[in-house]
């Protein structure tokens, strides 16, 4: 080049934009959607680079906890372990005809039994099961597949649950979701007198002029349309609801103002409903969109939730939700804001979710739960990518509590294929560029091995 100090220029400045791009908190900015990046990360040595893809979302819960002085002393709940048989030390999960299977702790060792006979009664009921997670489920991912191949085999329609709001509406492929004029309270800034802090983890408070409509999506299977539209909902207020869709006739609600959860609902074979209303700050729990019996399997999802919070969900509340909306089985999907390199022991952890579990199960006291340990992740390691090295801590953590509160327990991290498994699900195109996150493909296959494992463990 005939100009050396204009190249040097260019470089520079190429250099300079990179380096500030690299400095920005991509990950807060975005609410973890873009990864946080170091521009010189694969030129400097390290032993390893930590990508926490949720670190700027942490659970408040969760950093208060972890920063407490760690004690022998146990919960008044762990007491019960001393009852139950130990899990040995290299334990590993159960394999029957290649798939991993669920474990059950219940002490009478029926909890796989119980799970039969509720699926079984889907001919002639609904059957609700809640799925419950972090991100790893947000959009529906996984969810939306074991929801399809149950409603498949079980019966069912709809995808139950969804939000009256959400900030990503086109994430979620099982629902197109228009919505405007609402406003979001999830269950991690809630007051702990907050009487609405219930295992959906947030409402939605309507504004003026506040809307949603939900139509049926081709994909997966059996969500195209649904039979019933169910709004549960708190009201101070006088007002009318009002349902309506093009293929369904509108009907306005009348809403009086009262204390207690209260609910409409549209019985119409739909595939396309609006919802408005005229309430003043109508405070808006959830939409159930399903059929009339078959499975409902809700996914009920908050980013970068570590599960803590569920250690407290108003009794009085959920006992009147429960006149519409009560559940069979829970599944509970957490550990991935939890885990990191740092952290090599999860025990106040597995303590703090065996209150949580405990709590669910007395609001609950007839839903099978059954805990989902966590899926595998990888960090950078030089220029390689490796499973974190804590995932096993944590995970036997997790098993602990499903012993100690006599819950199924399934190990996802085995059942994706062990050590390595999240950089070869990245490799065939199964989890995002974070080696944490599943895509919609990779939601698809590990529901079909979850299936695989769920319908194996119940032969």
């Amino acid at each position: 080049m005939r100009n050396p100090l204009r190249l040097f220029i260019i470089i520079f400045s190429a250099l300079a934009f990179l380096t500030v791009l690299s400095v920005c908190p991509w990950s807060k900015w975005t609410g973890g959607r873009l990864k946080d990046f170091n521009l010189l990360g694969d030129v400097l040595p390290a032993t390893h680079t930590y990508d926490n893809a949720t670190s700027d979302n942490l659970d408040p819960e969760l950093v208060a906890l972890l920063s407490e002085p760690q004690t022998d002393t146990v919960s008044e709940h762990a007491e019960k372990a001393d009852t139950l048989p130990p899990v040995p030390y290299d334990f590993t999960a159960p394999v029957r005809d290649g798939s991993v299977l669920i474990e059950d702790y219940d002490p009478s060792g029926k909890g796989i039994t119980r799970l039969s006979e509720i699926l079984s009664q889907s001919g002639n009921r609904k059957v609700r099961i809640a799925m419950v997670g972090d991100s790893y489920i947000e959009g529906d991912i996984l969810a939306q597949d074991i929801r399809a191949g149950l409603q498949e085999r079980f019966g069912g329609s709809g995808v139950g649950y969804i939000g009256a709001f959400s900030q990503f509406p086109g994430f979620r492929g099982s629902v197109n979701q228009s919505c405007s004029g609402w406003e979001e309270t999830e269950i991690r800034k809630m007051e702990a007198s907050d009487p609405l802090r219930t295992i959906l983890g947030h409402y939605h408070t309507a504004g003026e002029g506040a809307m949603t409509r939900y139509k049926g999506s081709a994909k997966p299977a059996h969500v195209t349309s649904w039979t019933s539209t169910t709004v549960l909902f708190k009201s101070a207020s006088q007002g009318t609801i009002t349902l309506s869709g093009s293929d369904t006739q509108a009907r306005s609600f009348p809403v009086g103002a009262s204390d207690d959860l209260q609910a409409v609902s549209l019985d119409a074979p739909t595939a396309d409903i609006s919802i408005t209303t005229d309430v003043p700050d109508l405070k808006v729990l959830g939409v159930w969109l399903e059929g009339n019996a078959g499975i409902v399997l809700d996914d009920i999802s908050l980013r970068g939730n570590s599960g803590l919070s569920h250690r407290r969900l108003d009794a009085t509340t959920t006992a009147q939700m429960r006149r519409w909306i009560d559940y069979d089985v829970i599944i509970l999907e957490f550990g991935l804001n939890v885990v990191s390199v740092e952290q090599t022991d999860y025990t106040a952890y597995g303590r703090a979710m065996t209150d949580v579990v405990n709590n669910i199960k007395t609001l609950y006291p007839q839903a099978v739960i059954l805990l989902l340990g966590v899926g595998d992740r990888a960090i950078k390691q030089g220029t390689q990518y490796l499973s974190m090295p804590t995932l096993p801590a944590l995970i036997k953590a997790q098993r602990e509590t499903a012993r100690i509160t006599g819950s199924l327990f399934y190990d996802t991290r085995a059942a994706m294929g062990g050590d390595g498994a999240a950089v070869d699900w990245h490799a065939r195109k199964l989890v995002n560029a974070d080696y944490v996150h599943l895509n919609h493909h990779g939601g698809k296959e590990l529901a079909d091995i979850f299936l695989k494992s769920l319908y194996t463990t119940l032969q």
